[in-house]
């Protein structure tokens, strides 16, 4: 049934004028996934030794409640811990004193950088419509069910009942009610397949089919909830299979004005603790989990790419739909969702908006961090939500 559903939406796009898609419209509704499993493999032995970042310790959805965590201090624990609302700790006598899950919980959820500010005065990605290229989805998850509207995956798919981790997670940084960066904003969200890929080349074919069908699918929508910009977590390079079909793709796309980000367009810094405030900039120093002093040379205060926080994360967990998941380190997968939320902002308030006036203001309107890793000092331009949105609105009244 599913396969036929998909067949029809494409036929619908045949001929000259596209009959239009009637949303909400979804093709399959994956279940929870259970992370139960993983304790054994993370911890087969039980409570590991002390964790150090950038090191992390994984209990998502494991019961620790025999553990003795008094090792560590309640920043070294926060800052070396990834968990979800399914996992159980020992009582506070065997936790260090101060070590709060609920209040790392709670810090996580702030997609920091005053964005919630910006919130309360009404800029919230409301009218603007994203598309994520992602995995499977949990479709039910309370923190974005209301504005997933659109929901497709290739059949490659139908053998896998439970849920990714992986696209719940971009959805919900995306545009999530509590997490989000955009939390009114309309979300579509495509699984392909991805395709056979090895170590040394990625097949970008299933990427670029996709491309296609969200132009498709733009075609049967009114101007009103047209997609704005696509969100896909991965890197793109001339030496990929399809490199060109992808790019043809691509361009298509942003040429009837599409923004299309990918992990080529971005990077990160996060806070350096867990539970350092994330409205505020001065903590911003703490590079991608990967890096290391010989990786300082990289980075500089005029990198092109829009820099934004993805480590000490909370969002949603596709174990349940009320459950969410806090993860230390993140990678630039999550950078991605990030940033379409940051464009769907710039659409409400700058309705003509292109990626190239885009990254244009975000680069002329960024705080510049000037840090040290290891020693080692280097700068980066971290974007600047706030007067990102007022150096758009300003061209938009100029126009």
């Amino acid at each position: 049934m599913k396969k036929v559903m998909s067949v029809v939406l494409m036929l619908l796009s045949v001929g000259a004028v596209a009959q239009e898609l009637k949303l909400p419209y979804y093709n399959a509704r994956p279940q929870a996934a259970d992370f139960s499993g993983l304790c054994k493999q993370f911890s087969p032995d039980g409570q590991p030794a002390k964790v150090v970042p950038p090191a992390e310790l994984d209990v998502r959805s494991c019961d620790i409640s025999s553990w003795n965590l008094t090792e560590y201090t309640a920043q070294e624990l926060s800052d070396v811990i990834s968990f979800d609302s399914k996992t159980k700790f020992p009582k506070k006598k065997k936790l260090p004193k101060g070590f709060s899950p609920k209040k790392i919980l709670a810090n996580g959820k702030n997609p920091g950088l005053n964005l919630r500010a910006l919130h309360k005065q009404g800029i919230t990605g409301k009218g603007v419509s994203i598309a994520i290229i992602d995995q499977n989805l949990l479709l039910n998850h309370k923190d974005y069910a209301a504005n997933v509207v659109f929901y497709e995956e290739d059949p490659f798919w139908s053998h896998i009942e439970e849920a990714s981790m992986h696209a719940p997670a971009v959805v919900s940084i995306a545009a999530g009610k509590e997490i989000g960066v955009a939390p009114s904003a309309r979300v579509f969200v495509f699984a392909p397949s991805f395709g056979e890929t090895t170590k040394e080349q990625y097949d970008a074919r299933p990427t670029a089919q996709v491309l296609r069908r969200v132009a498709e699918v733009n075609s049967q929508l009114p101007a009103e909830k047209k997609i704005r910009v696509v969100s896909i977590s991965r890197g793109f390079s001339p030496d990929d299979l399809g490199a060109e079909e992808f790019e043809a793709a691509k361009s298509a796309l942003e040429k009837d004005g599409v923004a299309v980000f990918t992990t080529n367009d971005v990077f990160t810094l996060s806070r350096n603790h867990t539970l350092d405030n994330p409205d505020r900039v001065a903590d911003y120093c703490r590079t991608a989990y990967w890096f290391d002093e010989n990786d300082v040379g990289f980075l500089s205060a005029d990198m092109q790419d829009v820099i934004v926080p993805t480590d000490f994360r909370v969002i949603a967990s596709p174990t349940g739909k009320n459950d969410y998941v806090h993860y230390t380190n993140g990678g630039l997968s999550w950078a991605v969702p990030y940033v379409a939320g940051l464009y769907a902002l710039g659409v409400q308030v700058y309705p003509q908006l292109t990626k190239e006036i885009f990254m244009q203001a975000a680069h002329e309107t960024v705080s510049v961090r000037n840090c040290k890793l290891q020693g080692k000092p280097f700068s980066v331009p971290l974007v600047n939500p706030s007067a990102l949105l007022n150096r758009l609105q300003a061209l938009h009244t100029d126009k």
